[in-house]
């Protein structure tokens, strides 16, 4: 019942979203539900400044969080909830929130660099959820992964979780993320082998993006950053090696149309081809640790903040309108997942990878 019930009401949504996008009226409610519990990070990474600038200050305790996502699950029924950060376990309270989405039919997906999965937390893991868990991952080599993300052992430490995750249960999902760089692009392919080799079940390539540090309006910021990939011809035929493993049935999560455009992008990043309008701004909603919400980090308007209002007065307010009308021009260089709209075969078949896995 649980998953008639959940494909129903996403199935639902999915239609009143296109309708959202063609009348620009929010017809339709989230599809995409973001929280960063924490802006704590223990880890150093070079491709990201949250560590350093993000003030970890006045955030939600883990009983706002627990009573948001009651609103939440009332107003939306049965929905997916991403983990971002930060990084999400280190969020006082964090097994307390899991446990009452596993509790209240909350599927949870959760982005981890993997430095506390010590065995006691993946003990808790198997426990509470999340259901899906990925680890930022970015090198089959410990030396290389552990120089971008800023500390040693790290690697190791990743490896250890996904090995102990797939022999204690059968059922979680388990991904890496890969942020594409000039350091790790050609080791793209042994990557998948590596991730395989480890059961993992979804590999995800995310290219270099603009860091919380960059202006906005700084058009040049790629050619400033070391780690652009600086060959682009030699990283399109990576690209051509990992579209033939997908065709032979390698479960990367990027659709070929995101691995082809990625060539383009690596090329020059505001050349690239996209949608004409961005897909995001009738689809996410991101709550950040302080309940600032917005639909988008580069269009970082904030509509509301969930201490003050309920999400669904937030999503339907005239502040709403007007961020998601500023967002319709939109041309930054992002080619990240959340601004393409999943066809809906697309949908099923994710339907059905975690109703046999896991059921709902």
């Amino acid at each position: 019942m649980g998953g008639i019930q959940f494909a129903f009401s996403n199935g639902v949504n999915y239609l009143k979203q296109n309708l959202s996008y063609r009348f620009q009226q929010p017809f339709n409610k989230p599809t995409h539900v973001m929280i960063a519990d924490t802006y704590a990070c223990a880890a150093r990474c070079v491709m990201c400044d949250i560590w350093k600038n993000m003030e970890v200050k006045d955030e939600l305790t883990a009983r706002e969080w627990i009573n948001f996502l009651g609103q939440m699950r009332q107003w939306l029924g049965p929905f997916w909830l991403v983990f971002c950060g930060g990084e999400p376990f280190q969020k006082p309270g964090i097994f307390d929130i899991l446990k009452f989405c596993r509790d209240n039919k909350i599927k949870t997906k959760m982005s981890s660099n993997g430095l506390l999965l010590r065995p006691t937390y993946l003990d808790r893991i198997l426990q509470y959820g999340p259901d899906f868990l990925s680890l930022s991952v970015d090198s089959p080599r410990a030396e290389i992964h552990d120089a971008l993300r800023g500390r040693p052992g790290l690697h190791a430490r990743c490896d250890e979780a996904l090995r102990y995750l797939r022999a204690h249960d059968t059922s979680i999902v388990l991904g890496t993320a890969t942020v594409i760089m000039e350091d790790n692009y050609r080791e793209l392919p042994d990557l998948v082998h590596w991730a395989l080799d480890r059961g993992v079940d979804r590999v995800l390539f995310q290219p270099l993006q603009p860091n919380f540090a960059t202006n906005e309006n700084d058009r040049e910021w790629y050619k400033k950053n070391p780690r652009w990939v600086q060959d682009a011809d030699a990283f399109a035929n990576v690209v051509d090696k990992l579209h033939a493993m997908k065709r032979k049935g390698s479960p990367i999560w990027n659709d070929h149309e995101q691995l082809e455009i990625l060539k383009t992008y690596f090329r020059h990043p505001y050349a690239h081809p996209r949608p004409d309008e961005c897909m995001v701004r009738y689809n996410f909603f991101h709550v950040d640790p302080q309940g600032n919400v917005n639909f988008c980090w580069t269009v970082n308007d904030t509509v509301g903040n969930i201490r003050q209002a309920h999400p669904a007065e937030l999503w339907r307010s005239s502040t709403a309108k007007t961020v998601r009308e500023k967002m319709r021009s939109c041309q930054a260089p992002c080619v990240l997942n959340c601004h393409r709209s999943f066809k809906l075969g697309r949908l099923i078949e994710l339907f059905r990878f975690f109703q046999e896995r896991q059921g709902f």
